[in-house]
């Protein structure tokens, strides 16, 4: 039995990046499942188990995940496993023009759980600059929950997501791009 080494070849390379995608834990469908399996439970994942040399900081306060939303509501960006998931064309956020203004909030998850985050909760939201990353290109404002990114000058940089206590950083997502175009 002779078998065409190209129809192995697609075989082979499908089957290695479904493995890939399964490894990484990213693999979705477009439909919700809302039903946990048999014996699961609905908050069963545990970034701690996830070995991901991305998320390998000592993070004070462990989020499972980091959710951006622009201030109408709309889902942007979720962060998870030391990577992130992107609801844009750009890959990172969405473009802000020179003098415009991108208003986000942020949802930081534990277990599945809210993390109380604003004004008399333990917890405030934080973003800055990634470091090596250019510092010019967005101004950013931080209240008790609403983030601001202003476009100060076209280019690109990176940002980082954090969960303040006291002012200081306790946990931090990985860098996620930042456009500003006219």
């Amino acid at each position: 039995m002779s078998e065409d080494p190209l129809t192995r070849r697609r075989t082979l390379v499908g089957a290695g990046s479904i493995a890939i995608l399964g490894t990484a834990g990213c693999l979705e469908d477009d439909e919700s499942d809302d039903e946990p399996a048999d014996g699961e439970s609905a908050d069963a994942f545990d970034d701690d188990l996830v070995d991901d040399p991305a998320d390998d900081t000592d993070h004070e306060v462990d989020i499972s995940e980091l959710l951006v939303y622009e201030r109408d509501g709309e889902q942007l960006a979720n962060s998870h496993a030391g990577h992130w998931h992107y609801e844009t064309r750009t890959g990172g956020l969405p473009v802000v023009e020179p003098g415009s203004t991108l208003d986000l909030e942020t949802r930081f998850t534990k277990d599945g759980e809210d993390v109380a985050v604003g004004d008399g909760e333990p917890y405030q939201p934080g973003l800055e600059i990634a470091d090596g990353e250019p510092e010019g290109v967005v101004d950013i404002d931080v209240g008790p929950t609403l983030l601001s990114l202003s476009g100060a000058e076209t280019g690109e940089t990176a940002v980082v997501f954090q969960l303040l206590e006291d002012g200081e950083a306790v946990w931090e997502a990985p860098p996620i791009d930042a456009f500003v175009e006219s």
